[in-house]
């Protein structure tokens, strides 16, 4: 795995401070009910066909650069990086790279010919074993357009998919049971990712009633009293993805906000909430992560709930 930095910027730092990391972490920051606009993905981001290296290859409007501890855009700046190697015969079109392949079928367009519009019919993982619905689920109707050297991928969240059946959730209940019993581990789950991950089991070991249950909430009661876990106005894009997450109960409501984001124009000073950027060793930023999870408003919201240690 390369290894890349991650910092934390926040309104009341004096500097930035930088160390290495190799894997995603997450920040804690203020309370709000939707994610902050980031500015436009497709103003920033852009993908090309090399048909040389037969490869896809993303290129920006410009790069976030840290520079004297200072984060800066550069408008001149492209990136030039390797997103996939594609071969196509006809009506099919495969691409490939470390994280699997997927298999496109033409639904527009002349056979023989790479321009057109593809749908994807198949995906396989890293491993080389299908996946169902395409990353289990998680998306839906993932379409490629092709016009010239222009390549564009579009998506959408499948609206079946079962956020309550999923790691992130199973880790939230985890938290409430065990804060109503008197332990505190943390409010729950602690990155965005884990809100993506399916799981086949809610958790075990306790004792509680499911009341009510759709692909975004479940009611629980538990000992005399009910709890609403809903996921709320989850968004996915290529470079963008956020989910609220709501805990209700006894007449308090408790928010918290997950994201993760490739950085834009607009979003390079990150000077409104703390968050943790990711930077290569180039001091190129190019990509952040928030969540207002632990030491936060959400927190002292989730104590308060269960009465739990201070909420100053």
């Amino acid at each position: 795995m390369h290894s890349h930095n991650f910092t934390y910027f926040g309104l009341a730092a004096a500097s930035i401070a930088a160390i290495t990391f190799t894997a995603c972490g997450f920040s804690s920051t203020s309370s709000w009910d939707e994610p902050p606009d980031r500015g436009s993905e497709e103003d920033t981001y852009y993908y090309k066909i090399d048909t040389e290296s037969k490869q896809v290859r993303q290129h920006s409007n410009g790069q976030c650069l840290i520079d004297s501890k200072r984060m800066r855009w550069d408008p001149t700046a492209d990136i030039d990086e390797f997103v996939y190697d594609y071969t196509f015969s006809n009506d099919t079109l495969y691409l490939k790279n470390s994280g699997g392949e997927s298999v496109l079928v033409r639904t527009s367009g002349t056979p023989g010919e790479l321009d057109g519009t593809w749908r994807v019919a198949r995906y396989y993982n890293g491993l080389g074993y299908e996946v169902p619905g395409e990353s289990s689920g998680l998306t839906a109707n993932r379409v490629i357009t092709i016009s010239g050297d222009s390549f564009k991928e579009t998506s959408e969240l499948a609206s079946t998919f079962d956020f309550t059946r999923t790691f992130g959730m199973r880790l939230s209940m985890t938290a409430v049971f065990d804060a109503q019993d008197g332990q505190y581990n943390g409010p729950g789950a602690a990155s965005i990712a884990y809100f993506s991950e399916p799981v086949s089991n809610d958790p075990m070991m306790y004792e509680y009633t499911i009341v009510n249950r759709t692909n975004t909430s479940i009611e629980i009661l538990r000992n005399g009293r009910t709890f609403l876990l809903e996921v709320v106005n989850p968004k996915l894009g290529y470079h963008e993805r956020s989910v609220t997450y709501k805990l209700t109960s006894n007449g308090r409501t408790c928010t918290s906000v997950y994201e993760t984001f490739s950085i834009t124009e607009k979003s390079c000073s990150l000077n409104y909430h703390e968050s943790v950027a990711f930077s290569n060793s180039d001091g190129v930023v190019y990509s952040a992560e928030t969540y207002n999870g632990f030491n936060s408003d959400f927190e002292k919201c989730f104590k308060k709930m269960f009465g739990l240690g201070e909420f100053d």
